[in-house]
């Protein structure tokens, strides 16, 4: 390569990167800097508290109109796709009861654990997908669909129910943009690929409900953590909770708890088994709505609708061992948003991941979704689901630096260049080394490979 093609080659290299990383500083700036350099200056507190969800619509999916007949023009939204183009496709509007922590209990030397998945979903409130719109093509799970004209709807049965011993049909419908063919009775999906149950027409008589034959003899502790319940008999218990631990150690040193007379119920987001060599500790956290039952009463039961509904109303009837989910309500009905523009630009359906774990009220009859959020003095009208202010400081600097010390770097070389390169009187570009500076000005320009 010659001198005045290694020129040419460097400086359209120092444009193009120029270019670049100008066009590069004005998009971070917008959907990186500005809005990360918002979210730490609004002081969000960096320890959590919790969120239960009491209210989650898609807008766009009931034409823009609340379930009243309100108008909303969707002003707000808890995640959308790609901040440069809010206002399109979802507006999924997640609203919370923001509350302190719950109370940790630990429950010792603990043996014949029964831990079970089993739900209270009622199909009939759950949401439909309609597969005539294309709203199938990522399912999974087991679906009862309905092959009506309009829709083709499909509705998630997964928590609730089980189909065994059913013939699955080999021959899969794939739902891209519309099923293939559609869809009736119940289906097995994957991925928006479905297989027919050949038997199974009808969920509510082809297919079993879980957690029907469940057994609470000899059982003093009854714990639910969302759709899951942990039903065995422990020894002791304690809490490290100032609050709650007199109370705890009353129960535990109770003769009619410990000779499972009596039985505590309890509400954990948080379960953890310990193995032991004989036996298990549970630890818990984000505990409430504590109370005491008769084993006799419990030891009856064999349905997980009817385990939830002696629950209830055994707080309806006797004093809270650890006070209901209610009394440690910080705000209510507030919005809930993934950040506080609600929106991210990852492009890799961040925002639906973060519906799957978030977007559950309770409507259906399954446990509303609880998880830790934040929230900042400056603002009562929303708190945030993510918040990692060591990550959001890192790409921050490095959205900002890398960039702009690559747009100087350009810059200075473009300018050295404009200084130190010139034109000699036949045309071909020389390094001139400031002397002379303009085109031509040279008699004797130096050779380029006269300086290496």
């Amino acid at each position: 390569m010659t001198a005045e093609k290694q020129i040419c080659f460097g400086i359209c290299l120092c444009q193009m990167i120029a270019i670049l990383s100008g066009v590069s500083l004005l998009y971070l700036a917008v959907i990186v800097i500005i809005p990360s350099k918002n979210e730490l200056a609004m002081g969000f507190r960096t320890t959590p508290i919790m969120c239960t969800t009491v209210e989650a619509i898609d807008l766009a999916r009931e034409g823009k109109k609340k379930p009243d007949g309100e108008e909303d023009a969707c002003s707000w939204t808890t995640c959308g796709e790609w901040c440069l183009s809010k206002g399109s496709g979802t507006c999924m509007q997640i609203r919370v009861m923001v509350r302190n922590n719950g109370s940790k209990v630990n429950f010792r030397d603990c043996v014949d654990i029964s831990d079970q998945n089993c739900s209270a979903l009622n199909v009939t409130n759950t949401r439909s997908y309609k597969c005539k719109q294309g709203e199938c093509k990522d399912i999974t799970g087991l679906f009862y669909c309905t092959k009506d004209v309009e829709n083709n709807d499909c509705k998630e049965i997964t928590p609730a129910f089980v189909c065994h011993n059913k013939r699955i049909n080999p021959k899969g419908i794939q739902c891209l943009e519309k099923c293939k063919d559609p869809l009736k009775g119940v289906y097995f999906c994957k991925a928006g690929k479905c297989q027919g149950l050949e038997k199974a027409r009808d969920y509510l008589t082809d297919c079993k409900r879980k957690c029907t034959n469940l057994e609470m003899r000899e059982r003093n502790v009854i714990i639910f953590s969302r759709e899951r319940l942990v039903a065995t008999a422990c020894t002791s218990m304690d809490s490290p909770d100032n609050i709650t631990s007199a109370s705890i150690e009353a129960v535990s040193s109770s003769p009619e708890w410990r000779d499972k007379r009596q039985a505590i119920f309890i509400f954990c987001s948080y379960v953890n088994k310990v193995n032991g060599k004989t036996t298990y500790d549970i630890l818990t956290e984000d505990c409430f709505n504590a109370t005491m039952g008769s084993t006799e009463e419990l030891s009856n039961l064999k349905d997980y609708l009817q385990l939830l509904s002696l629950h209830q109303n055994l707080g309806n009837r006797s004093d809270w061992i650890i006070p209901p989910e209610s009394s440690l309500r910080v705000m209510n009905n507030t919005q809930l948003r993934i950040n506080p523009d609600g929106c991210v630009n990852t492009l890799r359906k961040e925002c639906t991941a973060f519906f799957n774990t978030h977007a559950h009220d309770g409507s259906d009859g399954m446990t509303p979704d609880r998880y830790p959020c934040y929230f900042t003095d400056q603002s009562s009208e929303f708190v945030i689901g993510k918040f990692n202010p060591e990550m959001t400081a890192t790409i921050l600097l490095v959205a900002s630096i890398l960039p702009g010390c690559l747009f100087i770097l350009a810059c200075s070389c473009l300018f050295f260049c404009s200084k130190s390169v010139g034109v000699d009187d036949e045309g071909h570009l020389r390094v001139t080394l400031l002397q002379g500076g303009g085109a031509g000005a040279a008699k004797d320009p130096v050779q380029f490979d006269e300086l290496l």
